[in-house]
């Protein structure tokens, strides 16, 4: 329910007040004073009056005076004002309307002539309200157009940037591997071949070549392999966490048997919103990564685990290897090489990647010296009643 209009009545004789209250007093909040003086410091107080009554002929300041000063209000200046005179000089009507008044009442007034005037006034005041508003709301909205609107056009532009890098990206790698296959193949072919007739300095500049080269080949291969995961999986189907880590610790069997690794795959490992492609690139990547860096002291002892909490299955690769510094690299940069004992920095990009695509996270903990575990969570929507928890 709307709160009542609030009417501000001023005049000098008692018995027109209790006429005038009486008859307002039932639809509206009515305030009464005698004297153009209360008027103004009603005005002054903090609730301003819908609409004013204001008897002319009134102690000083008059009727029209007071009048005035509204009028030259910022706060008060659009609220209409009818007065109540018993003037009939046309003269005097003029005078009151361009001093800003709405409207005359001439006394001895009829009561419904009154009521019917002030709802006049206070309907076209509620209609210019509502007007303002509604142009305050319009021009607010067609401001959100606008930006709404820039931003598409940027998103847009950025899409097709975006498209086109990463096609450039795609078809550079692929043209600069086949240069390097070449350069591997005819330098180990010059190396079966003519081998046995170079000086040991000039065998050794040849096997850094092939060692180069398959560096680089490595790299332009993780790029591809990069440039190939979209930054949104859209609605992925539900892969089995367990199957993939296997898949992925089968692949890296001879990896991890020349290291002398051991590979733990413990609970938790439950399906999740992923591919199961996907998940086995995660895997693969994070254990041959932890059976690589292993210490030098020990052989790698890799333990894979996860654990539900709330909508989302938290992932645990945790190994003893070398560790590094959280603080002073972001692992997961394009090309960020943890050691110099190899390998092409794309690989825990491309983790953090698909798991980002598949709308989670992945951090790492580690300690140099002792270890490092790496943390991933996949969106799991399965009640936690039917998923297996760890």
């Amino acid at each position: 329910m709307e709160p009542r209009a609030r009417i501000l009545i001023a005049d000098d004789q008692p018995d027109n007040l209790l006429v005038l209250e009486d008859l307002l007093g039932a639809l509206y909040v009515v305030d009464a004073v005698g004297g153009g003086q209360d008027v103004l410091t009603a005005m002054a107080g903090p609730v301003l009056p819908d609409l004013v009554l204001l008897d002319v002929v009134m102690p000083e300041p008059n009727g029209f005076e007071v009048c005035r000063r509204i009028k030259e209000q910022a706060r008060s200046r659009d609220i209409p004002i009818i007065f109540l005179t018993g003037l009939d000089s046309v003269r005097d009507e003029e005078r009151g309307l361009a001093l800003g008044a709405d409207d005359f009442i001439r006394k001895p007034f009829v009561p419904l002539v009154v009521l019917a005037r002030v709802r006049n006034l206070l309907g076209r005041r509620e209609a210019m309200r509502r007007q303002s508003q509604l142009a305050v709301i319009e021009a607010r909205l067609a401001e959100q157009q606008k930006v709404a609107e820039t931003l598409q056009a940027m998103v847009d532009k950025l899409t097709v940037m975006n498209t086109e890098l990463e096609r450039f990206a795609f078809v550079a790698a692929h043209d600069l591997r086949e240069p390097l296959r070449s350069v591997i193949s005819y330098s180990q072919m010059l190396d079966r071949q003519c081998g046995d007739r170079l000086g040991p300095d000039e065998r050794g500049s040849l096997r850094y070549i092939v060692d180069g080269a398959k560096r680089m080949y490595d790299l332009i291969g993780g790029l591809l392999a990069y440039s190939h995961i979209p930054a949104n999986m859209g609605n992925p189907q539900r892969g089995d966490a367990a199957t993939a880590c296997a898949l992925a610790v089968e692949n890296l069997a001879a990896i991890i048997a020349e290291n002398h690794a051991t590979v733990a795959i413990g609970e938790g490992m439950t399906e999740v919103e992923a591919d199961e492609l996907q998940l086995v690139q995660v895997f693969q990547n994070l254990v041959g990564n932890a059976v690589k860096f292993h210490h030098p002291e020990r052989p790698a002892c890799i333990m894979v685990s996860a654990r539900r909490i709330g909508a989302v299955v938290e992932f645990r690769v945790a190994d003893d290897g070398m560790g590094f510094d959280p603080e002073e690299q972001d692992v997961f940069e394009l090309f960020r090489q943890l050691h110099r004992l190899g390998g092409s920095g794309v690989g825990l990009a491309i983790c953090k990647r698909i798991v980002q695509g598949l709308g989670g996270k992945i951090w790492a903990e580690s300690t140099p010296g002792q270890g490092s575990t790496f943390f991933f969570t996949i969106p799991n929507t399965v009640k936690p009643d039917t998923a297996q928890v760890g």
